[in-house]
């Protein structure tokens, strides 16, 4: 109910708003929406996150709709910038909202980037009004958890694919998009937190069994759609970095600490981008994808504490390195460099003191 009452009190008074309750167990939809703006619809079986999408879509009379999911707390202004990205353009089909973690105030989701094996959140783990995040972008796909789209467009391309159960439906919706002409816009003044995987009890990860298959799906029909654009924005990531801390040395010992398959693919893009030298590279891969506590004298060694040359360590996020005052206070960190896999770009002296 918080998130309803956060729309109602955000969205202006003449906006229909549609709550689908979709739940096999009938008395957790037992609920009173009394609000005369409310329309409240029941569903007593789990239909699954892009059916509930297609069946509000049918019901509601506006052009412009706005999916926002159970999860979501808007700040104040965002559905006013929301609609002011969208309207910028006749170009746009869809925008996306910038969504935080609502534990640190770090960014979820402010567009999806893409290299032959990972799909990538641009900006994830950045503070929410990082300078890299303060303009709208336009962007191959985005999180439907909030997203502004047009009735007519929506089933121009026959809505959510039902055949995607779990995630990448809105991806894969974007893609669409574009296949007809439009394209997609994340809005950096449409703000909010998104509880998404924050919460164990979130109803979603109920469902999480159907995660593979709906990635599998999601990949063997898009697959060929997928435009490889991670290299712009490390050179976007690397141009601010860049300006921002320049550079006193130029080689560097790579530590990668990554999970990524097509590591070896990174390694010449971080170089070219940065305009440094690896002297040497040293794989330590990581078990855990996006590991959030990563222990550098675990999961490297400690002798690297004495090493001299200053070392860019190759991360899946660079929030994974926070908890390592150890590292921090016996090494001279003045000069080594993280980068992740999301295309973060950070002294490592930043990360430490959490100023990022």
């Amino acid at each position: 109910m918080f998130c309803l009452n956060r729309i109602l009190k955000t969205v202006p008074d003449d906006v229909e708003i549609f709550i689908i309750g979709n739940n096999v167990n009938s008395s957790d939809l037992d609920m009173e929406i009394s609000n005369p703006r409310c329309n409240y619809y029941k569903v007593y079986q789990n239909i699954q996150y892009p059916k509930a999408l297609n069946l509000s879509v049918e019901m509601c009379s506006g052009e412009i709709i706005t999916f926002v999911d159970a999860d979501i707390f808007v700040w104040d202004g965002w559905y006013e910038a929301l609609l002011k990205t969208f309207l910028s353009s006749d170009k746009i089909g869809a925008t996306g909202a910038k969504l935080i973690n609502p534990l640190n105030n770090r960014i979820l989701d402010f567009g999806i980037m893409y290299s032959k094996y990972n799909a990538a959140h641009t900006m994830m783990g950045l503070l929410y009004n990082h300078p890299l995040a303060a303009d709208d972008r336009c962007v191959q796909t985005v999180c439907s958890a909030i997203m502004m789209t047009t009735k007519i467009l929506y089933k121009r391309v026959g809505g959510m694919d039902e055949d995607i159960p779990y995630s990448y439906t809105d991806c894969d919706y974007c893609f669409r998009l574009r296949d007809i002409g439009y394209e997609t816009w994340v809005s950096a003044g449409a703000t909010a937190y998104h509880k998404g995987g924050t919460d164990p009890n979130n109803s979603k990860s109920s469902f999480s069994y159907y995660r593979l298959d709906a990635k599998g799906m999601y990949g063997m029909k898009d697959y060929a759609k997928i435009v490889y654009d991670n290299s712009a924005w490390y050179k976007i990531s690397a141009d601010y970095f860049l300006k921002t801390y320049p550079l006193n040395v130029h080689q560097y010992l790579m530590l990668d600490l990554t999970t990524l398959y097509d590591r070896k693919s990174f390694y010449q893009l971080i170089e070219k981008c940065l305009g440094i030298q690896f002297l040497d590279i040293v794989e330590r891969p990581n078990a855990i994808r996006d590991n959030e506590h990563i222990v550098l004298y675990n999961d490297s060694s400690f002798e690297f504490i004495d090493l001299v040359t200053p070392i860019l360590y190759f991360v899946d996020t660079f929030v994974g390195l926070f908890d390592n005052e150890l590292w921090f206070r016996m090494r001279n960190i003045q000069d080594d460099i993280v980068v992740d896999r999301h295309g973060n770009i950070l002294p490592l002296s930043v990360i430490a003191e959490r100023k990022c």
